[in-house]
């Protein structure tokens, strides 16, 4: 991959490739039929360590199976497949304290297993996203989310000081280089 040659066209086209928070979501929420749920639905996200739940605006899901099936590299499906093996083989019956802890952990299954993808977005000033998970990683969501929410972080907009404080230099080349890689493949650039 020519890096030189992608910066120099993210030079050119950057302003266009700013986008607000909301308009991250709205883009997300077309593409992938993806819908709003209560961030207290998933409820492991209140110890989450890479993103502040207090940030945390928007929570969507997909669980659109046709969506699905076009979402998920070979190797996540491989990995959903094992999923589904080992629980059928474990024969797990859980026990819960309250319906939304069944439902807690039924979506926790539906992860797993590729029934669902979850996304969870954060904004420390309110106006950017500034983090954002999909859980059980689909790469294609995660390449479509960075191009979109790339340029306010690489232009300056969103501070260094409301990103992680141990990223290293080299740690934040590489997320150059995946921003880039992501807009080329989104043909953004």
């Amino acid at each position: 991959m020519n890096y030189k040659m992608l910066h120099e066209k993210f030079e050119r086209r950057k302003q266009w490739l700013i986008f607000d928070k909301e308009e991250v979501v709205r883009r997300v929420m077309v593409r992938y039929k993806a819908r709003v749920i209560p961030k207290t639905d998933i409820m492991d996200l209140v110890n989450d360590d890479q993103l502040s739940y207090e940030h945390i605006f928007c929570c969507l899901t997909i669980d659109d199976p046709c969506v699905l099936e076009k979402i998920f590299t070979a190797k996540e499906r491989k990995d959903h497949q094992w999923e589904i093996d080992d629980n059928a083989r474990r024969g797990m019956v859980y026990k819960h304290k309250d319906e939304a802890h069944r439902r807690y952990n039924q979506l926790i299954i539906d992860e797993q297993e590729g029934r669902r993808l979850e996304i969870i977005f954060e904004s420390k000033d309110g106006k950017y996203v500034t983090g954002f998970l999909t859980r059980y990683m689909s790469e294609q969501v995660g390449s479509y989310i960075f191009a979109h929410v790339g340029g306010a972080k690489f232009t300056g907009l969103v501070p260094r000081s409301l990103l992680p404080a141990d990223l290293t230099d080299e740690e934040i080349k590489m997320s150059y280089r995946w921003y880039l890689e992501s807009l080329e493949e989104w043909n953004k650039l």
